[in-house]
């Protein structure tokens, strides 16, 4: 049990804290950068979050949402502060931005493994690389000797390789 809990709300920052005996954890809300867009509220798994949107009302200015963190509810895992999109939560213990769930290595982490089987590929086709949204796929053909190839010719066709990079 902590030995202090504090909730600050102010127009400006949102502010937990929880005094332990040896560790002092707070999470900090800049209310300026949140846009409340409920992804801390939505992965919140003590569902310590509530944002409050307020309605669209025609040719008036969008309000801002509310948001409230339960200090009963929250422990300061840090999900929040990893998934804002606007770096509008910030968690630290002891003074030090530590997140929990990444110390213990209980986050899951993103693999980018993909692989392409470029035996399969025809030398002329560049569909993968049209279409992703990103630019992030790049096909390149190659000589036998690794050498890049611009133009494919019928000629040449038959001794390329195709080089899928991701």
């Amino acid at each position: 049990m902590p030995l202090k809990t504090t909730k600050t709300d102010t127009a400006k920052a949102l502010t937990l804290e929880w005094v332990l005996h040896v560790k002092n954890y707070k999470l900090a809300l800049d209310k300026n950068l949140c846009v409340g867009c409920q992804i801390c509220a939505l992965a919140c798994p003590k569902e310590a979050i509530k944002i409050e949107k307020n309605p669209k009302i025609q040719g008036e200015k969008i309000k801002k949402a509310k948001i409230d963190f339960d200090l009963t509810k929250c422990n300061f895992c840090g999900i929040c502060d990893i998934l804002c999109p606007y770096g509008a939560i910030k968690v630290t213990v002891n003074g030090e931005h530590i997140l929990s769930v990444v110390e213990k290595e209980s986050f899951p982490q993103l693999i980018r493994d993909i692989q392409v089987d470029t035996s399969k590929c025809p030398v002329d086709c560049v569909e993968c690389e049209k279409a992703c949204p990103l630019d992030l796929i790049k096909v390149t053909r190659l000589t036998a000797d690794g050498k890049v190839v611009e133009k494919v010719t019928k000629k040449k066709r038959a001794k390329l390789q195709v080089k899928i990079d991701i």
